[in-house]
C-alpha cells in the first residue's frame, strides 16, 4: 500500500510538472511598447514626480478611479477623492512622448460607457492615444475600450498551486476571444505565465524589490523576450 501511495504521488508530481512547464497557447500580440528600455516607474501619482524624480524613465504607471458623478478620472491608488484629475496630470507632463500605464481601479458595467466617453474626450484634447495603456481585470469590459482603439492590458490572476490548473485555461480562452494587447501580472508569476503564453506581450510589476540589491532579479526578468514592460519602485532606470 505504501509503495502504491508513493507511486501515485510521483505520478502526480510528474503530471503537474508537465502542466507547469509547457505552453498552452502560442498566439502572440503585436508589441505596442517594443523598446529596449523596459523599466517604467511604478505608481507615479504626481506629475511633478513624473517630470523630475522619474524623468529618466520612458514610461510610468498611474492608478486612477473614475468618478461617475464628476465625470473625471481621479489619480490615486486608494482612499477618497483627491481632485487630481488624469487630464490635468497629462497636460502637465513635460515629456509628451512618455508612455502611461493606467491602472483603472474601478471599471465596471455601470461606468464603462462613461469611461469610454471620457477617454475619448481626453484624446480629443490632444493626448496621444498611442501612449496610453488601460489595465483592468475585467477583460470583457476592456474590449469596449479596445474597440475604440485604446491599448489594453488584461490583469491576470495570481498564480496558485491548485486554482491556476484551471484558471489558466480561462485566461487562454479570453486571450483567444478578446485578443488584448498585453497581459500583466506580478513578477512572482512571470515564470508561470511566460511558460504558458511564451509569445504574448507580458507586462509586470515588482512591488517589494529594492533598488541595488534586487537589480539582478529585474535584469533577469528583462531578458525574457516577451516581457515588454517592468514596473519598478526605483529612482533610476539602470537598464538603458
Amino acid at each position: 500500500m505504501y509503495k502504491k501511495i508513493i507511486s501515485f504521488i510521483i505520478v502526480l508530481i510528474f503530471l503537474y510538472l508537465l502542466f507547469y512547464l509547457f505552453p498552452i497557447y502560442k498566439g502572440n500580440s503585436k508589441a505596442i511598447f517594443n523598446n529596449h528600455q523596459k523599466l517604467w516607474a511604478h505608481r507615479v501619482l504626481d506629475f511633478n514626480d513624473a517630470n523630475n524624480k522619474f524623468s529618466n524613465f520612458k514610461g510610468i504607471e498611474i492608478d486612477v478611479f473614475f468618478e461617475t458623478e464628476k465625470k473625471v478620472f481621479d489619480v490615486r491608488h486608494h482612499g477618497e477623492y483627491r481632485g487630481n484629475t488624469l487630464l490635468d496630470f497629462l497636460n502637465n507632463i513635460n515629456d509628451k512622448e512618455l508612455f502611461l500605464w493606467i491602472d483603472l481601479k474601478n471599471l465596471n458595467n455601470n461606468n464603462v460607457l462613461a469611461i469610454r466617453n471620457r477617454l475619448n474626450e481626453i484624446i480629443d484634447s490632444g493626448v496621444s492615444k498611442e501612449h496610453l495603456l488601460i489595465e483592468s481585470k475585467n477583460i470583457e469590459l476592456l474590449e469596449i475600450l479596445q474597440i475604440e482603439g485604446f491599448y489594453v492590458s488584461y490583469w491576470l490572476p495570481t498564480f496558485n498551486f491548485i486554482k491556476s490548473t484551471y484558471e489558466v485555461f480561462q485566461v487562454k480562452n479570453n486571450l483567444i476571444k478578446f485578443k488584448p494587447n498585453a497581459i500583466s501580472c506580478s513578477y512572482h508569476n512571470i515564470d508561470f505565465y511566460s511558460r504558458k503564453f511564451p509569445k504574448y506581450n507580458l507586462h509586470c510589476w515588482t512591488n517589494g524589490l529594492e533598488e541595488g540589491e534586487d537589480n539582478l532579479k529585474v535584469l533577469k526578468i528583462s531578458l525574457r523576450d516577451n516581457v515588454k514592460v517592468i514596473l519598478v519602485d526605483f529612482k533610476n532606470n539602470f537598464i538603458q
